[in-house]
Order: structure tokens, then C-alpha cells, then sequence
């Protein structure tokens, strides 16, 4: 029996390296790839979650790697932001940045940089300006 995994609107945005099993991001639709050059050398990736959004974001997190600090967050169109870190995560208000202090302070107890924990971007619809964003 064929099973077709389900598209549904929830992406993603997954940095690769932070991924000790990189095959998870097969069980996916990668939508677009962008390479952050030294000193980082990061590939992230926009990718459509396929299937139980929940199993998606347990199978990812529980893919990543244990001895750096990362971590992915997934969005849809304004309605849901979740960020999710190797052994937390948090479920904000895409419309309110006041609930994401939690987050911000978790992930810089674990030493991310603050310009790294934007959680940018957070809707389906700011992809495009997030790929075309020059990197400083």
C-alpha cells in the first residue's frame, strides 16, 4: 500500500548543520536553500512540514545535535510560530514579539547570539524578503 504523506501549510526554517541526522530533512519538502558563507558556513533550509505537524517537530528535534546550541522554528501565515530547541520549545505569538522573551532568554542561556534569535521569519508570506536578506 502506497502512503502519500500530506502537504499542509506549516514551514520551517531548519539550519542543516544543527541536524546530526540530516536524512530527516528527506522526510520533507525543502522549498528553498540559503548558504550563509564564513565565518558560519550554514545551509538553511525553508522546508514544508509533510504529515503530523507534532511528529514533524518531534522527529526534528529529537535529530539534532546535542553538543551546539540550535534551534528551528516553524510558521505558518501569521497564525502559529513555534521554537523549538534541542531539549525545550516554546509556542509564541506570531503578533505579539512581547512572548517571545522566554525564548530569547533560553537561547541566550545557551550562548545564540541575540541577532541570531529573531525568528525570522514568521510568516509564509516574509520568505521571500528572508532569502533575499543580506547577511552581516
Amino acid at each position: 500500500m502506497l502512503v502519500v504523506k500530506k502537504e499542509n501549510n506549516m514551514h520551517a526554517l531548519i539550519v542543516e548543520e544543527s541536524l546530526a541526522n540530516k536524512e530527516i530533512l528527506n522526510k520533507h519538502r525543502i522549498l528553498r536553500t540559503k548558504f550563509l558563507p564564513e565565518p558560519i558556513n550554514w545551509r538553511l533550509h525553508i522546508v514544508n512540514l509533510l504529515g503530523s505537524v507534532d511528529d514533524a517537530i518531534t522527529e526534528i528535534q529529537y535529530s539534532m545535535v546535542s553538543d551546539k546550541p540550535f534551534y528551528f522554528h516553524v510558521f505558518d501565515e501569521g497564525k502559529t510560530l513555534i521554537v523549538v530547541f534541542k531539549n525545550n520549545y516554546f509556542t509564541l505569538d506570531p503578533n505579539n514579539k512581547l512572548t517571545w522573551m522566554e525564548a530569547k532568554i533560553y537561547g541566550s542561556k545557551l550562548n545564540i547570539p541575540e541577532s541570531q534569535l529573531d525568528f525570522f521569519p514568521t510568516r509564509i508570506s516574509e520568505e521571500e524578503d528572508w532569502f533575499n536578506k543580506t547577511n552581516s
